[in-house]
């Protein structure tokens, strides 16, 4: 996930002329569905003003299934964990069928 940031942080850099830490910020903050509004791409138009929309919109469905991804799995862990402990104290005997 980190990386997925830097990366989106360097094209949004490049692309929106954003000082590499308030790219980072936005892609934080819009991936996480925070989504402030404080930094805009797109606010200037340009020739390719159209593509960058359509790379902005896929970067940042893609990380949205990312982090859905990510955050299901961190899920999956901490039920595997809670179970496991459970067992250990006896307050599970058995395993519901899944």
């Amino acid at each position: 996930m980190f990386g997925y940031i830097v990366l989106g942080a360097f094209l949004f850099a490049f692309s929106e002329k954003w000082e590499p830490l308030v790219a980072a910020y936005f892609c934080f903050i819009t991936l996480s569905t925070i989504g402030f509004g404080d930094y805009v791409p797109g606010a200037s138009f340009d020739p390719y003003h159209a593509q960058k929309m359509v790379a902005c919109a896929l970067y940042l469905v893609c990380g949205m299934a990312l982090m859905a991804m990510c955050f299901n799995l961190m899920q999956e862990e901490a039920t595997n964990k809670f179970r496991r402990l459970g067992r250990r104290l006896g307050l599970i005997k058995n395993d519901p069928v899944t």
